[in-house]
């Protein structure tokens, strides 16, 4: 038998018809869903019906609770009340009953499944860190379990050791001796920053779990979420970049429809405020006046906005690289971001890492040497803005109070613009949702003392608020010319050094 797991759906319509199709496509005999069908997403009721019609096996999730009473929405981030409120609006009492009566756990051949740990499912507890996954083992017989609600797909593994570690989603067949948790990921909400949908497949007969990974239409999904009045969402709008540039100006193929042809007899008839110059006239300066207050009001804030997130033409890979998980630090100064690979690999791509050009034509990566090391050489023919970015690194369990981040860059040649390094923080919401936090940027200037050729150096600590949970690296600049950019190092700090302790894996 082979079963295809889903989680977090988030009644995200375009996403869950494309894992369905992929779904098919696989071969799947059952549809095991492990909660939360509703909550954040324009279409919950679409979505539900779906799920009703299709999947053989559903589990309540935390925001199913919600909408249907058994959970107080209070307790969750604004955003989260706000679309669990409308939910309940548009669902029929048919619907909510369906929801109150879903299970919180399911018990299959060899398997079970919650949508959060075991230890207590109605409680929704997380499972994030490694250890987390302790009370669950400790709560069930069986190898495999299957959980979501974090979001954040991957494997969670305890042995002979007894030690429990976390293994990035991939494909692998079940071994004696071991016991496994595996989230599948979030259908709807990848809130990584990752417009693909992740699930898992799992053959009980080869004893085998597949991660599928499955790209759908976000511009679609982002346009019914504004329509619906839920506004944008951050990782959606992260993810604006994925889209292919325009090439020409948008043109009208279609004939107007009746109603569209009634409406401009209506307004034809009706004499305002077309009818007559005086009456365009008015109209004009209205829609002037109406400018000029939204360009003043937002200026300040698009443009910060617009320099900060900006999406660029070219983005190289378009997903979000695997998140890192940086618990355990040993040894205590490992560097928490990916290595520069020794060469690029097909079409520009550098592994583990994401970048986003305005010209392919006139930007390009290579690699090279200094002093013994790879370097990363970025080159512009013109002016042109890029960026590079690690992955999300998770500090879960690192109980870390501060970074260090350590770089360099050199300008061999004639080199005219400016270069930034960046930390993104993000912090976990009560419903497990990662919010953007602050961004700390440092400039990469020039040595004080001259030299030949001119190199910036950057050696700063950066504080971590008590809530942030999650960080990313980012380096960003606008400039023409050649920079070349030596491995940066990011590594964590303690308040105190007797806090530091090395845990083997």
């Amino acid at each position: 038998m082979r079963y295809a797991i889903v989680s977090d759906l988030h009644a995200n319509l375009p996403a869950w018809k494309t894992v369905l199709a992929d779904i098919a496509d696989m071969g799947a005999d059952k549809i095991i869903c492990l909660g939360d069908i509703s909550g954040y997403g324009p279409s919950p009721v679409a979505v539900l019906e779906s799920v009703y019609r299709v999947v053989q096996h559903t589990l309540m999730g935390n925001h199913d609770a919600a909408v249907c009473g058994i959970v107080d929405p209070e307790t969750f981030s604004p955003r989260a009340k706000t679309a669990v409120l409308r939910h309940r609006e548009l669902l029929s009492s048919t619907g909510i009953a369906w929801l109150k009566s879903l299970p919180l756990t399911y018990k299959g051949p060899g398997f079970r499944c919650a949508h959060g740990d075991f230890s207590n499912p109605a409680a929704f507890h997380y499972v994030i860190d490694p250890k987390d996954a302790l009370p669950s083992w400790r709560a069930t017989d069986e190898q495999l379990l299957f959980v979501g609600h974090s979001h954040l797909p991957g494997i969670y593994v305890i042995g002979a050791s007894g030690t429990p570690h976390f293994v990035p989603p991939s494909d692998f067949e079940l071994e004696d001796g071991k016991r496994y948790i595996i989230n599948p990921g979030s259908v709807g909400y990848p809130r990584v920053g990752d417009c693909r949908s992740p699930y898992c497949l799992f053959d009980d007969e080869a004893r085998t779990i597949t991660y599928r990974m499955v790209p759908f239409d976000s511009d679609g999904y982002r346009q019914t979420l504004v329509e619906a009045g839920l506004g944008e969402d951050p990782w959606i709008i992260g993810n604006a970049s994925r889209r292919l540039p325009w090439l020409r100006a948008k043109l009208a193929f279609g004939k107007p429809t009746a109603n569209a042809q009634q409406h401009e007899q209506d307004r034809r008839e009706s004499g305002w405020p077309h009818s007559s110059r005086k009456g365009r006239i008015v109209h004009i300066l209205l829609l002037v006046a109406l400018a000029l207050t939204a360009t003043i009001g937002g200026y300040a804030y698009n443009a910060k906005r617009a320099a900060q997130h900006a999406p660029l033409a070219i983005t190289l890979p378009p997903d979000d690289p695997p998140s890192l998980i940086a618990y355990p630090l040993t040894p205590p100064d490992k560097n928490l971001l990916p290595p520069w690979p020794s060469a690029l690999g097909p079409d520009g791509l550098l592994e583990g890492w994401r970048h986003a050009f305005d010209d392919r034509r006139q930007q390009r990566f290579s690699t090279g040497l200094r002093d013994g090391a790879t370097t990363l050489r970025a080159t512009h023919t013109a002016s042109h803005r890029f960026w590079l970015e690690s992955p999300l690194i998770n500090l879960a369990g690192t109980r870390l109070t501060a970074l260090r981040l350590k770089g360099r860059v050199v300008k061999p040649g004639p080199f005219d613009g400016t270069v930034f390094y960046q930390i993104i923080a993000y912090t976990t919401e009560r419903d497990g949702s990662l919010a953007l936090g602050a961004t700390t940027s440092f400039e990469m200037r020039n040595a004080a003392r001259k030299s030949d050729p001119p190199f910036g150096v950057l050696n700063r600590k950066i504080e971590l608020g008590r809530n942030v949970s999650h960080v990313r690296f980012r380096i960003e600049g606008t400039f023409a010319g050649t920079l070349e950019i030596e491995q940066p190092v990011l590594v964590g700090e303690h308040r105190r050094t007797s806090e530091t302790k090395e845990t083997k894996p």
